[in-house]
């Protein structure tokens, strides 16, 4: 489960880092300043822009693709539903037992308020992704197939046509829900907490905004 975790965990942070990397690309963009910074070195920072947003609608691809044994949200959250009993509270002490050589000393009071998950925690898990998500698997499946996975679509004026109705809000929903899906199982699995419904921020939008912003706006 651990490895699942690691695999969703980064699947999911990939194309978030991505995601506002791209979007405060944009912003300095709307700046005349930033503007004669990136044209200082204008071929790289096309090419930049060019494999950012290819990584994203391919990272939505993988995440939401559910064809055949690819490794998807669906797939992982299938997966914890499939082998619930990892997440009970018995598998829980016993690997704390294992991973800890002092753990007789704690163990008890650990235990004392874990929460034993049911299979209704992951379908609720489950709804908020699929409510937050309801395009991935229509627009933005039909782009990265299309546009980046298989280049169906090579002409700029048709990839603009199939990709007017995208927008970052959209992407974010729906890749924050995932994040919450990893970060809700993890502390599940690891420490007992009960899940919670209520989907807050990526918490390091901050770190990949500021490293954006110093090299688009070096000098």
């Amino acid at each position: 489960m651990r490895d699942r975790l690691k695999t969703l965990r980064n699947e999911t942070e990939s194309s978030l880092r991505v995601l506002y990397a791209l979007r405060q690309f944009r912003m300095l963009l709307t700046e005349q300043k930033s503007v004669d910074e990136l044209n200082k070195n204008i071929h790289f920072w096309k090419i930049f822009e060019s494999a950012l947003t290819t990584k994203l609608f391919i990272g939505l691809r993988r995440l939401y693709d559910s064809s055949g044994d690819t490794f998807t949200v669906q797939s992982f959250i299938k997966d914890c539903i499939d082998h619930v009993d990892q997440f009970s509270s018995v598998a829980l002490r016993k690997r704390r037992m294992e991973e800890s050589e002092n753990a007789q000393e704690w163990i008890d009071g650990f235990m004392k308020n874990v929460h034993e998950p049911t299979v209704e925690d992951f379908k609720n898990l489950a709804r908020l992704v699929k409510d937050k998500s309801k395009r991935m698997k229509g627009l933005y499946a039909d782009i990265a197939s299309k546009v980046y996975a298989h280049a169906i679509h090579t002409d700029t004026d048709e990839i603009f046509k199939l990709s007017q109705g995208a927008n970052f809000d959209e992407i974010e929903s729906a890749l924050t829900s995932i994040w919450h899906v990893y970060q809700q199982v993890w502390q599940m699995y690891e420490n007992g907490r009960a899940p919670e419904m209520s989907i807050g921020k990526y918490p390091y939008i901050e770190e990949v905004v500021d490293s954006i912003n110093r090299a688009g706006r070096a000098g």
